[in-house]
């Protein structure tokens, strides 16, 4: 079982008499003789007694990274698997993402980020493994094996936990050697996830799980709109109810509202229907989805807004009616809609801030919480909790700063809780997306011109991410999937204009490219029927230049049968999509029943780089398709005079299990560095469902979602 435990506990935990010793990444720490104790940055801790304690400084939300990552450091350590516990890291600067610089999980990087860095402390832990054992001795260090943690040397025989006292005292080494693929024993394997049992059971803790003595629970009115303030409330009703102890205005640095503080949740969602608000009129508050979508048709038609992404132009030659078409898709604004509805507890002390949350920022979550209390980031102790889904949107901060900011205005623990209602209308969405496709093929079937543009909103813009993100005025997510197509295209334009909806947008699951691929792999079957060429050989024919995606799409084909006869009324659909370092394609078959698709088989074919753990990658890219799966067939947030049209999975529907066909997902394996698994299996599946729709019906579907645009 994963646990969390407080910064202040894991070095009391590292420190404890007895001995011990903890390696992490800094080779340049040293020993702490006075407590017999390795300390570098608190990655691994040996105890005598042989159990081996790794922190996960990454966001568990059922990708496995409680088990991926702590498989990393026994690997290089050959450690006994047996012995290992895992538990969450505590929030600190030393667990700063290396690419991210800051402590949080996102962009399908855990493994991606860590498989380096967390093999060389595993790697360190066991050289000072095989000193302590050759000092122990009296041999040399070469004589010295570790298999399973277990030191040998000739006849001579100690288990980490016999070495850990003299381990402490050693230095760490200034270089390491790694294992190299064929000397693997844990990677590559379908290890269980450590957490199956206490899932299983219901050990495991989730931040809806809390309970702290004296706490409240916050059920928040929010703003009906982006930026909407609070103007009055009367709470006198709701003051009356038993159980109910504070009525608060809640105003964070990204919203305003009402707060009812009651006994339990029950409580605190009923008052606060009897809590009556006056809000002001928020600038852009009178926004319509029909008048949005009229707005992206102009921006895509003017080009005067546009800026570009890309511009390979080899030639200037006149494209003729016959070889060239021109069409324009639409995907809408989306939610994340995770299972566990949001939650943060908090609780805010004259000396410290302790929060309790499933969270995908713990890193920006100290520092903002550092900002609304004054209270040093050293005082700020962020607890990370499993996370019943995240996709983006528990990398978000409105519901940890409603919490923080509830419990310093009382001083008494808080617990903040979302209905499903309050998640589907608060204004973290995926960006609605109009793209103008313009190709052209000459008469061997070659793509000779691509041009896109693309309207849509920035979601790196006024955030912590936009100078990462925006290049050349470019936002880097708006055109991903698009701009980074991999085939060979000679004359090859990409152009985006910025929305400025008003909405405010956020990164959902695989972001960008769970609508430009929907886009751009929608218009190459498109393009290939055109030429009149098979979809599949379409695509390998203008994939000569990528081997790696070339295997993929072979692969895919082998195992789908593609070329087979299906029987009378079923159609297959193809799309491959590179995203987050890794390559997917997939294959999807269906029929018609009442004018719905009904799947029939999913097939995947992915190259994500070096496997850590097969079980955990296949469930990865199963679980990513069902979910680009569910909003294709059903996802899409409206607004009307500024206001979501959805309140629950009644108005947005997600794909029930009955509705998931059979899938199967293939593997090339190979030693290069692992890709990101997380989100790549997510964007394939709209337009593979979309082109097998046009070979079943000859119709196009340009606009998502398919069940409501049928």
């Amino acid at each position: 079982m994963a646990l969390s435990i407080s910064r202040r506990d894991f070095f009391k935990l590292v420190a404890v008499a007895g001995g011990g010793f903890a390696i992490g990444l800094n080779h340049d720490a040293l020993a702490d003789t006075q407590h017999n104790t390795f300390t570098p940055s608190p990655w691994v801790k040996i105890e005598p007694t042989g159990l081996i304690t790794i922190l996960v400084d990454k966001s568990e939300m059922g990708q496995g990274v409680n088990t991926a990552l702590p498989m990393l450091l026994a690997e290089e350590m050959d450690a006994d698997w047996q012995k290992i516990r895992v538990v969450f890291a505590p929030s600190d600067p030393i667990y700063a993402h290396p690419w991210f610089h800051t402590q949080a999980t996102g962009g399908s990087t855990s493994v991606r980020a860590m498989w380096m860095p967390l093999r060389q402390a595993g790697a360190a832990a066991r050289e000072i493994l095989r000193q302590a054992a050759a000092k122990k001795w009296q041999v040399s260090v070469d004589s010295v094996h570790i298999k399973n943690g277990i030191a040998h040397s000739g006849f001579h025989r100690a288990t980490f936990g016999d070495l850990a006292n003299i381990a402490s005292t050693l230095p760490a080494p200034s270089e390491v050697k790694l294992k190299t693929p064929e000397q693997f024993n844990f990677i590559g394997q379908s290890i269980p996830r450590v957490d199956n049992l206490a899932k299983s059971t219901g050990r495991a803790r989730f931040g809806m799980d809390i309970q702290l003595p004296g706490m409240l629970i916050a059920g928040v009115i929010r703003a009906p709109h982006p930026g909407a303030k609070v103007v009055s409330f009367d709470a006198d009703k709701a003051l009356k109810i038993q159980g109910v102890h504070y009525v608060l205005k809640v105003s964070s640095p990204v919203s305003e509202g009402v707060a009812v503080l009651a006994d339990n949740t029950w409580i605190a969602f009923e008052a606060r229907k009897a809590v009556t608000v006056q809000w002001d009129k928020a600038v852009d508050s009178g926004f319509n989805s029909d008048a949005l979508l009229e707005k992206m048709k102009r921006l895509v038609a003017g080009g005067e807004q546009t800026l570009t992404a890309v511009d390979r132009q080899q030639s200037t030659d006149n494209l003729t009616a016959s070889n060239k078409i021109t069409s324009t898709y639409y995907a809408p604004f989306l939610a994340h809609a995770p299972m566990e509805p949001l939650n943060c507890t908090a609780w805010v002390q004259h000396d410290q801030v302790e929060v309790w949350v499933g969270t995908q920022a713990q890193g920006p979550n100290q520092q903002m919480i550092s900002q609304l209390t004054g209270m040093p980031t050293q005082q700020v102790h962020v607890y990370t909790q499993y996370l019943g889904g995240g996709f983006g949107r528990r990398f978000a901060p409105d519901f940890v700063m409603e919490a923080v900011v509830l419990s310093k205005q009382i001083l008494t623990p808080v617990k903040v809780v979302y209905d499903r209602t309050d998640d589907l209308t608060q204004y973290y969405y995926r960006p609605a997306a109009l793209c103008q496709l313009e190709g052209a093929i000459d008469h061997n079937g070659q793509i000779t011109h691509l041009r896109a543009i693309t309207a849509t909103d920035s979601i790196a813009q006024g955030t912590g991410f936009e100078k990462a993100l925006i290049k050349g005025g470019v936002d880097q997510t708006s055109v991903e999937g698009l701009h980074d197509i991999p085939y060979t295209i000679p004359n090859f334009k990409v152009e985006w204009a910025n929305l400025n909806s008003g909405v405010r947008t956020w990164f959902w699951r695989s972001v960008g490219h769970s609508q430009n691929s929907f886009f751009s792999e929608c218009f190459m079957d498109e393009l290939a029927h055109l030429a009149q060429v098979d979809p599949l050989e379409f695509r390998l024919k203008h994939l000569a230049n990528h081997s790696r995606h070339y295997a993929v799409l072979q692969l895919l084909q082998d195992k789908s049968n593609w070329h087979s006869t299906l029987e009378s009324g079923h159609a297959r659909g193809v799309a491959i999509v590179e995203s987050f370092g890794s390559v997917v394609a997939q294959m999807v078959e269906i029929s018609l029943v009442d004018n719905t698709p009904k799947l029939h088989r999913v097939v995947i074919a992915a190259d994500v780089g070096t496997v850590v753990n097969p079980d955990t990658v296949k469930a990865q890219l199963e679980g990513a398709m069902v979910f680009g799966l569910s909003a294709a067939l059903y996802g899409e947030v409206k607004f009307k005079d500024g206001h979501p049209q959805v309140n629950n999975f009644s108005d947005y529907p997600v794909v029930r299990l009955i509705e998931v066909p059979p899938v199967e997902v293939y593997l090339i394996s190979t030693h290069d560095h692992p890709g990101g698994v997380g989100e790549p299996g997510t964007p394939p599946i709209a337009p593979a469902l979309c082109n097998a729709l046009f070979v079943l019906t000859q119709k196009r579907h340009y606009q998502l979602p398919i069940v409501v645009n049928a």
